[in-house]
């Protein structure tokens, strides 16, 4: 680390997190996007193959939503680039790891609306949660998704130059996430197991329809996730720390 952790830099980090949150909710179209896509998805998902197959696929469809944070936070960055903002940051005495922390941390903001709505609307489309599920693991699973999603996109941002290049490539990687997955197909048909959506899909179909607790598959499959999201966000954090093409 460049420098260490002191209430300077706090209140640096969570002024930058606090402006990035406030740019996403003022564009009109980036809450479309982050919000209404998902909700969008569950509804026609629910009305077009009825609730017998809602119930089945529920878990898969609610992991769907935090995946879209990819293209999100990887257009955030490349946004930022073209209007200047990242140059003057640099400038400053702010370091990179602060700029991206905050990036981060906002998006994580974003998620956590968007997986409890996500939630409360699939409970009233008819989703089925066993008796003995844990509330806490339901919202958690998808949350470890986000947090692995913002590693993806923060790669993406380390090569990508603008928001519209970072908004298309992105969907080469949230397609493969959300299909190779299995997350738009049965549960039991998990055509890359390693990949955190497979992992994601598992866990929360144990729990919200099983009302699994035990470490395998729940708890292994979490700490693996978590393991993607690390390993991809520190990565994201040295190429963007070494690519200074991005600033």
């Amino acid at each position: 680390m460049e420098q260490k952790l002191n209430p300077k830099v706090t209140q640096q980090l969570w002024y930058l997190t606090v402006k990035n949150f406030k740019s996403m909710i003022r564009e009109v179209s980036q809450l479309i996007w982050i919000f209404g896509y998902p909700l969008l998805f569950m509804l026609l998902f629910r009305f077009a193959y009825g609730a017998e197959v809602y119930v089945f696929m529920a878990p898969g469809v609610t992991i769907l939503g935090p995946v879209v944070l990819i293209s999100q936070l990887a257009g955030h960055f490349a946004d930022e680039k073209e209007s200047g903002t990242l140059q003057r940051l640099i400038t400053t005495p702010v370091s990179r790891q602060s700029i991206l922390l905050s990036g981060l941390f906002s998006q994580l903001i974003v998620a956590v609306i968007q997986i409890v709505l996500m939630l409360l609307l699939s409970f009233l489309f008819g989703a089925s949660y066993h008796p003995n599920a844990n509330i806490f693991l339901v919202f958690l699973i998808p949350f470890l998704v986000a947090f692995s999603s913002l590693g993806f996109g923060l790669l993406l941002a380390s090569f990508v130059k603008s928001a519209g290049s970072a908004g298309g490539l992105a969907w080469f990687i949230i397609l493969p996430l959300q299909f190779l997955g299995g997350l738009l197909v049965s549960p039991d048909v998990l055509l890359l197991e390693f990949l955190p959506t497979a992992l994601a899909l598992r866990a929360m179909t144990a729990v919200m329809i099983d009302g699994s607790v035990a470490f395998d598959p729940v708890g292994l499959n979490l700490i693996l996730i978590t393991i993607w999201g690390i390993g991809l966000i520190l990565l994201g954090i040295l190429l963007f720390r070494r690519k200074t093409a991005i600033l």
